[in-house]
Protein backbone atom coordinates (compact mmCIF):
# COMPACT_ATOMS: atom_id res chain seq x y z
CA UNK A 1 0.00 0.00 0.00
CA UNK A 2 2.96 2.21 0.57
CA UNK A 3 4.70 1.23 -2.42
CA UNK A 4 1.52 2.46 -4.50
CA UNK A 5 1.10 5.70 -2.54
CA UNK A 6 4.69 6.58 -3.60
CA UNK A 7 4.18 5.72 -6.93
CA UNK A 8 1.00 8.11 -7.53
CA UNK A 9 2.53 10.48 -4.92
CA UNK A 10 5.30 10.66 -7.63
CA UNK A 11 2.85 11.06 -10.35
CA UNK A 12 1.01 13.83 -8.69
CA UNK A 13 4.71 15.60 -8.51
CA UNK A 14 5.57 14.97 -12.10
CA UNK A 15 2.24 16.26 -13.37
CA UNK A 16 2.63 19.48 -11.71
CA UNK A 17 6.23 19.95 -12.56
CA UNK A 18 4.96 19.25 -16.13
CA UNK A 19 2.17 21.86 -16.05
CA UNK A 20 4.84 24.22 -14.98
CA UNK A 21 6.92 23.55 -17.73
CA UNK A 22 3.87 23.44 -20.78
CA UNK A 23 2.87 26.68 -18.75
CA UNK A 24 6.09 28.29 -19.51
CA UNK A 25 7.01 27.24 -22.64
CA UNK A 26 3.28 27.23 -24.09
CA UNK A 27 1.94 30.72 -22.88
CA UNK A 28 4.76 32.36 -20.97
CA UNK A 29 8.02 32.34 -23.57
CA UNK A 30 5.90 33.01 -26.64
CA UNK A 31 4.52 36.05 -25.15
CA UNK A 32 7.65 37.45 -24.16
CA UNK A 33 9.18 36.17 -27.31
CA UNK A 34 6.98 38.93 -29.03
CA UNK A 35 9.30 41.38 -27.04
CA UNK A 36 12.67 40.17 -27.05
CA UNK A 37 13.95 38.29 -30.22
CA UNK A 38 16.74 36.69 -28.86
CA UNK A 39 15.81 32.79 -28.40
CA UNK A 40 19.11 32.14 -26.03
CA UNK A 41 17.75 35.00 -24.11
CA UNK A 42 14.04 33.49 -24.20
CA UNK A 43 15.19 29.70 -23.14
CA UNK A 44 17.25 30.85 -20.10
CA UNK A 45 14.46 32.65 -18.82
CA UNK A 46 12.29 29.90 -19.20
CA UNK A 47 14.79 27.49 -17.43
CA UNK A 48 15.09 30.08 -14.79
CA UNK A 49 10.82 30.95 -14.47
CA UNK A 50 10.65 26.89 -14.48
CA UNK A 51 12.78 26.77 -11.63
CA UNK A 52 11.15 29.62 -9.61
CA UNK A 53 7.83 28.39 -9.90
CA UNK A 54 8.54 24.99 -8.95
CA UNK A 55 10.59 26.37 -5.87
CA UNK A 56 8.08 28.65 -4.77
CA UNK A 57 5.13 26.02 -5.37
CA UNK A 58 7.14 23.16 -3.41
CA UNK A 59 8.37 25.38 -0.99
CA UNK A 60 5.31 25.67 1.79
CA UNK A 61 5.44 21.70 1.15
CA UNK A 62 9.53 21.30 2.08
CA UNK A 63 9.66 22.93 4.83
CA UNK A 64 7.07 19.87 6.39
CA UNK A 65 8.96 17.09 4.80
CA UNK A 66 6.74 16.28 1.98
CA UNK A 67 5.98 17.57 -1.59
CA UNK A 68 2.33 18.45 -2.80
CA UNK A 69 2.29 14.91 -4.06
CA UNK A 70 3.23 13.51 -1.01
CA UNK A 71 0.92 15.91 0.60
CA UNK A 72 -1.89 14.53 -1.02
CA UNK A 73 -1.41 11.05 -0.10
CA UNK A 74 -0.59 12.05 3.84
CA UNK A 75 3.48 10.70 3.13
CA UNK A 76 6.19 12.05 4.65
CA UNK A 77 9.74 12.25 4.37
CA UNK A 78 12.08 11.99 7.78
CA UNK A 79 15.37 11.76 8.15
CA UNK A 80 17.48 9.04 9.06
CA UNK A 81 20.58 10.75 10.36
CA UNK A 82 21.27 10.86 14.38
CA UNK A 83 22.47 14.06 14.14
CA UNK A 84 20.09 15.49 11.89
CA UNK A 85 16.37 15.16 13.21
CA UNK A 86 14.40 17.21 11.10
CA UNK A 87 14.93 17.44 7.07
CA UNK A 88 15.64 20.72 5.67
CA UNK A 89 14.36 22.03 2.64
CA UNK A 90 18.00 21.55 0.48
CA UNK A 91 17.95 17.89 1.24
CA UNK A 92 14.42 17.96 0.20
CA UNK A 93 15.23 19.67 -2.76
CA UNK A 94 18.58 17.17 -3.33
CA UNK A 95 16.36 13.88 -2.81
CA UNK A 96 13.09 15.47 -5.14
CA UNK A 97 16.76 16.25 -7.87
CA UNK A 98 18.60 13.07 -7.06
CA UNK A 99 14.86 10.77 -7.66
CA UNK A 100 13.26 12.79 -10.18
CA UNK A 101 16.40 13.40 -12.56
CA UNK A 102 18.25 11.01 -11.74
CA UNK A 103 16.39 8.22 -13.12
CA UNK A 104 14.03 6.88 -10.81
CA UNK A 105 13.81 3.88 -12.66
CA UNK A 106 17.12 3.00 -11.51
CA UNK A 107 17.55 5.28 -7.97
CA UNK A 108 14.21 3.83 -7.31
CA UNK A 109 14.16 -0.07 -8.03
CA UNK A 110 15.65 -1.28 -5.21
CA UNK A 111 12.40 0.02 -3.27
CA UNK A 112 10.60 -2.66 -5.74
CA UNK A 113 12.27 -5.24 -3.17
CA UNK A 114 11.35 -3.51 0.14
CA UNK A 115 14.69 -1.89 0.25
CA UNK A 116 15.99 1.83 0.79
CA UNK A 117 15.91 4.21 -2.77
CA UNK A 118 19.11 5.08 -3.77
CA UNK A 119 18.03 8.77 -3.41
CA UNK A 120 17.32 7.85 0.47
CA UNK A 121 20.56 6.59 0.87
CA UNK A 122 21.97 9.91 -0.66
CA UNK A 123 20.60 11.85 1.52
CA UNK A 124 19.65 9.81 4.59
CA UNK A 125 15.57 10.33 4.38
CA UNK A 126 13.03 8.04 4.02
CA UNK A 127 9.25 7.84 4.02
CA UNK A 128 6.98 7.32 6.23
CA UNK A 129 2.70 7.59 6.55
CA UNK A 130 2.18 11.48 7.93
Amino acid sequence: MLLMKRIMAQVIDLIVGLLIIFGTFGFLVPFVGKFIGNDVVLAILGIVVIALVTYGVQFPFMTTGQTIGKAFFQLKVISTDKIRKNVPVAVMMQREILCKLMSCYFICLPMLAGKMGGHEEATHTKLVRA
